[in-house]
């Protein structure tokens, strides 16, 4: 082989050396581009952890940075101006003081008379008369306890031998049941209400001197799902899809396989409007969820957060997608506590769109509106200042993304392109009065499961975060309701034999609570 030694030109030298420089400065700009956009990550995620979660701002603090950033001051109106400074204002409460015993709670009088030595007056000699009474009341509490009811039947036969009669027992759950209804009740609402695991329920009715095994009440709930869950969930969602607008939401759960071998990431859906919720469990996070539960319904408006998997049910039903705005100001907050001084120009106009909604709501509330007039001052407001507030953050948001110093995968850039591609069900809500901004009600509704997955971590299996998923449906909506889950449970466990599927109607929540007679209080916290 010859070797041949190849002399460069001094130009040639330059050449090669101005070009390996080259690449190693973009080489050095995509190293440093990596690690901005890693230390944002790392402080959004410390921001996540360790400080506070709430979204709601300070307008003067915006105003402060925004100043700072565009050098004068956004003029707006000074209707606007006043308005969001009386927004802004936090009320003052009252001290709550203490409270007296609701009038409906049993009361136990018990009397602490003095004794006759001490109605001597111990001046003069004489007996006291009585002059009032002073009562003072003080909270008890009785242990839930586990009572044993005996039915006793006598037998009744004939003298010369035609038959024995005895009484009917009253009916049960299933053939030789050993509980009652209300126990059955009782655990549905300890564990997929309060959330306590059924080891621990377990262990606290061991103090109470009886044993329940675990399996036994994993049977029992199962039992309760199959009885009635199953039945009054299928009419929940016939009648959540005769609305013209429901909500959704999402949220991971881990599942114990049935081999016992590993565990597998689920998802609960929730489902609804208002007051009227439903969880549905799938084993992924695909768009066979909501395609499954949302089939049949046909042009409504679907209101949720980015999430593709909402797509393919939207496009075949023909539906609307409405956005929310929360997971944007989200987005957006998070880039501004990422430092990101810039985000703040982005966050004042949405929180403008906030402080709008809140105005409206005050304003019918101290007006006494109607429902139908409320809907048109707000379809009014919208129309004139929403508006106006969607034109500026448009702005802001392609002025932001052409600058040359915005990531793409920073926490800006990512906040601007959720923003840009979400744009158009963000301002579906000009358009319709009678859609809110954001997705905050079933995300409240979510926080049920949130709030439980704490505590007993994963569900035991598939079937058992599909029964789970209907529990929590129909005590998560009691409690929004203002209702006893308890009592719902009991009553209708008692009455799902005899009601025939024409009724099923009757046993929904909602329709039990309005037959029941009883107003919906203020929801139960969790």
């Amino acid at each position: 082989m010859v070797m041949m030694n190849v002399i460069l030109t001094p130009e040639e030298i330059i050449r090669t050396l101005q070009a390996e420089n080259e690449s190693l400065k973009e080489a050095l700009d995509k190293l440093e581009r990596q690690n901005k956009s890693l230390s944002e990550e790392i402080r959004v995620l410390l921001h996540r952890m360790f400080r506070k979660k709430s979204e709601r701002l300070d307008p003067d603090q915006l105003r402060m940075f925004e100043e700072a950033l565009l050098g004068t001051s956004e003029s707006v109106s000074e209707a606007e101006e006043v308005e969001e400074k009386r927004v802004s204002v936090r009320k003052r409460h009252k001290g709550h003081g203490r409270t007296s015993f609701p009038a409906h709670l049993p009361r136990e009088v018990i009397e602490l008379p003095l004794s006759p030595e001490d109605r001597q007056c111990s001046d003069c000699g004489r007996e006291m008369k009585e002059i009032g009474v002073e009562t003072t009341e003080r909270g008890h509490i009785i242990p839930a306890r586990l009572v044993v009811k005996q039915y006793v039947r006598k037998k009744y036969a004939c003298p010369v031998g035609h038959g024995v009669r005895t009484p009917e027992l009253p009916p049960s759950l299933i053939e030789k049941c050993k509980y009652e209804p209300s126990v059955y009740a009782h655990l549905a609402v300890a564990k997929y209400g309060d959330h306590q695991p059924l080891h621990r329920l377990s262990g606290i009715y061991k103090r109470q001197g009886f044993s329940l095994p675990k399996s036994t009440m994993w049977e029992m709930l199962r039992r309760v799902s199959e009885l009635v869950a199953e039945a009054v969930l299928d009419q929940m969602r016939k009648e959540l899809l005769t609305e013209r607008l429901l909500q959704a939401d999402e949220t991971p759960v881990t599942v114990r396989l049935e081999d016992r071998k590993g565990s597998h990431k689920g998802y609960i859906w929730c489902y609804g409007i208002g007051k009227k919720r439903i969880f549905k469990f799938t084993m992924s996070r695909g768009r066979d969820g909501p395609s499954g539960f949302l089939r049949g319904w046909k042009r409504g408006t679907l209101q949720s957060d980015g999430y593709s998997g909402y797509d393919e049910v939207t496009r075949t039903e023909n539906l609307k997608r409405a956005g929310c705005w929360s997971h944007a100001r989200r987005k957006v907050v998070e880039a501004a506590d990422a430092g990101t001084p810039k985000a703040v120009l982005l966050l004042r106009p949405i929180q403008r769109l906030f402080w709008i909604e809140r105005a409206v709501k005050r304003r019918s509330e101290r007006l006494a509106l109607e429902h139908g007039a409320f809907l048109d001052l707000r379809q009014d407001v919208r129309g004139r200042l929403s508006r106006i507030v969607l034109k500026r953050i448009r702005k802001r948001v392609k002025e932001l993304r052409a600058e040359r110093s915005t990531l793409p995968k920073s926490p800006l850039g990512k906040a601007l392109t959720y923003l840009y591609n979400q744009w158009r069900p963000l301002r579906l809500f000009l358009r319709d009065p009678e859609l809110e901004i954001h997705n905050n009600d079933s995300e409240r509704a979510i926080r049920h499961i949130v709030i439980g997955r704490k505590n007993w971590l994963f569900f035991g299996s598939p079937e058992g975060a599909k029964v789970g998923a209907n529990l929590f449906s129909l005590v998560a909506t009691c409690k929004t309701l203002g209702i006893n889950p308890e009592s719902y449970l009991e009553d209708i466990l008692q009455k799902v034999d005899t009601t025939p599927m024409s009724e099923i109607a009757r046993l929904t929540p909602w329709a039990w609570a309005e037959e029941m007679g009883r107003e919906p209080n203020p929801p139960v916290n969790n």
